[in-house]
């Protein structure tokens, strides 16, 4: 832990070093005789198009860079996976006690009356999975649930007074 927090360090510090060295050269650079508009105009343009592209390129390498670690399953197709119905209103869920552990399952989730998250912590307290639940509108979520245990639902999205007790929990055998 000390060897990366010295090399977060050290990166910073040669970053905000060059950065300090750039702002100086330019701060330097205005201290001789002023360029008519044009010229600053044209100087101006040219630097925000390369800066726009230096930027631009270090976003696509970031979304490049970071895809292996989305936290979204691989996509499969819908169908062939168990599905169980799950209703949000206020202040509770409806959905099954229990369901199979190893086993692909999609829950299609809606709700009667307003916006509701519906959160999936395992037995160890981490979220696993969420998605929104919405009037009229049913979402699919895939989960595979490897661990069997007791899983606890909650709502993510402030829905009323009672919304810090919209919860309830299910089984995987």
């Amino acid at each position: 832990m000390a060897e990366t927090t010295t090399i977060v360090l050290t990166v910073f510090l040669i970053g905000a070093g060059c950065i300090i060295a750039f702002m100086a050269a330019i701060a330097l650079s205005s201290l001789g005789k002023p360029l008519p508009q044009e010229e600053v105009s044209r100087m101006g343009y040219a630097a925000r198009r390369w800066w726009a592209r230096i930027l631009g390129g270090a976003v696509v390498i970031a979304f490049v860079v970071s895809v292996p670690w989305f936290p979204y399953s691989r996509a499969g197709v819908l169908g062939t996976e168990q599905h169980y119905r799950v209703v949000a209103q206020q202040f509770s869920f409806t959905l099954p006690a229990t369901v199979p552990a190893n086993a692909p399952i999609v829950f299609d989730v809606t709700a009667n009356d307003v916006n509701h998250g519906f959160g999936i912590y395992d037995p160890a307290g981490k979220l696993v999975a969420q998605v929104q639940a919405m009037p009229d509108y049913v979402n699919h979520l895939r989960v595979d649930f490897a661990t069997p245990g007791k899983y606890v639902v909650r709502c993510l999205e402030y829905c009323g007074v009672a919304h810090a007790q919209m919860q309830t929990s299910f089984e995987v055998k």
